[in-house]
């Protein structure tokens, strides 16, 4: 009988232990090489956004300075005046690394950061928080499950935390993934239990696992960094050679009429017609009952907070406004929307974090909106403005003061003025 069960399991045993010794034999470091940093900051694919070893050897480059950009969609709204473009053409301090995705939101962002840690401590950071994210519904665990993966839980457990932060955080990942890796240990913090020994040896255990096979896939995370040549290096040639905002705005002018001829809407004329053209008519008016007032996600941006709190990263909050003349198509409420800013803007600057650069009244500017809610243009052109300075002139984190009361439900269905949430 042994024999018979050791000719079936095996071959099964022993290619599971030949693959954790390739694993645990492959080198985790990487030697620094610009251009493939590069490339790698643009490669704004799903494998990248979850690749730990690419983000971390760009951001700890001491001769090169890259610096994060949190976001979501926005990133892959290539034009000339797109900051990856912009770093390219003129001689900045620093390299932006666009860490995003369509569909990305903070809880996503959250467990990222548990793989860079010691790049983000006392760093600089960027962080567009787009209003959109604040749904009534929360964040779709299908969009969660694709941008995760368990080398972010194991980091996050590595941390032997049962704060508030923890708790609230594994109760979130179980909400999204009720079946995952390590659920034992992940249910203990969500419950406020400690760790035993055991949990601990597991935890570190499957910790070297996560890295080591990261480092030796995370070249093919980066196989499709074609952005780099493709989508910054050719628009150059449109710039000015030398650097003023108001030659800017004039290539901004320029490429935005040239671009926006099919529509009334002031949106880029691809996107006009692969994305709403064929179904204009029935978007009239279906946003009308939409609201981001009540929204879980406001739990998850804290958990953002926290982590840059914990790091001591100085950052910068980006909000984006909704192209006005397709907030009126749809119906979408500019009173709501504003509200929905007030709301973040004090759970940001109640707790320390006011650096904020709020754009969300400026959908009406002409060629400030590429589509129907991503910046293009000018907008860029306005967020280099704000950002710029910001990033190029680094300075200490300020002293943040956290609130774990914003983890509370009270605080995720509030609607009233912020100030007055007790």
């Amino acid at each position: 009988m042994l024999k018979r069960l050791w000719q079936i399991f095996g071959p099964i045993i022993c290619a599971l232990v030949l693959v954790v010794i390739v694993i645990f034999s492959y080198p985790q470091g990487r030697k620094h090489n610009y251009e493939v940093e590069k490339r790698n900051a643009v490669t704004l694919t799903t494998e990248n956004f979850k690749s730990r070893i690419n983000k971390t050897t760009a951001l700890s480059d001491k001769n090169h300075r890259f610096v994060p950009f949190f976001g979501s969609s926005e990133w892959l709204r290539f034009d000339a005046l797109h900051p990856a473009v912009l770093a390219e053409k003129y001689d900045r301090n620093y390299r932006p690394y666009f860490i995003g995705q369509r569909g990305a939101a903070s809880l996503n962002q959250y467990l990222g950061m548990q793989q860079m840690l010691p790049e983000l401590k006392n760093g600089t950071a960027v962080y567009v928080l787009s209003p959109q994210w604040f749904t009534k519904k929360g964040y779709n665990s299908a969009a969660f499950q694709q941008f995760y993966n368990n080398d972010q839980l194991s980091s996050f457990l590595s941390q032997n935390q049962t704060d508030a932060n923890s708790q609230y955080a594994a109760q979130r990942i179980l909400e999204m993934k009720p079946e995952i890796t390590m659920k034992s240990q992940l249910s203990k913090v969500a419950n406020g239990q400690d760790l035993n020994s055991l949990d601990k040896t597991y935890i570190q255990f499957m910790a070297e696992l996560n890295k080591r096979e990261d480092a030796l896939f995370s070249p093919f995370a980066a196989s499709n960094n074609a952005n780099y040549d493709k989508k910054v290096l050719p628009y150059l040639k449109e710039l000015p050679d030398k650097f003023s905002y108001e030659a800017l705005d004039q290539v901004a002018v320029r490429d935005a009429e040239a671009h926006t001829k099919s529509n009334d809407f002031g949106i880029d004329d691809r996107f006009y017609k692969k994305r709403l053209a064929k179904k204009i008519g029935k978007l009239k008016g279906f946003q009308k009952n939409l609201s981001y007032e009540v929204s879980q996600e406001y739990g998850d941006l804290q958990l953002v907070l926290n982590q840059f709190a914990k790091s001591n990263t100085n950052v910068i909050f980006v909000i984006p406004p909704v192209n006005s003349k397709w907030m009126a198509y749809t119906g979408l409420s500019q009173e709501m929307y504003d509200a929905t800013v007030s709301k973040i803007r004090y759970q940001l600057e109640s707790q320390g974090f006011t650096n904020i650069a709020d754009f969300s009244k400026d959908g009406d500017q002409p060629y400030f909106m590429q589509d129907t809610i991503h910046m293009g243009w000018k907008g860029w052109v306005a967020f280099d403005k704000a950002v710029d300075p910001f990033v190029s002139n680094p300075t200490p984190a300020p002293n943040y003061n956290l609130n774990d009361r914003f983890y509370s439900k009270d605080w995720a269905g509030y609607t009233g003025a912020p100030s007055q949430f007790k």
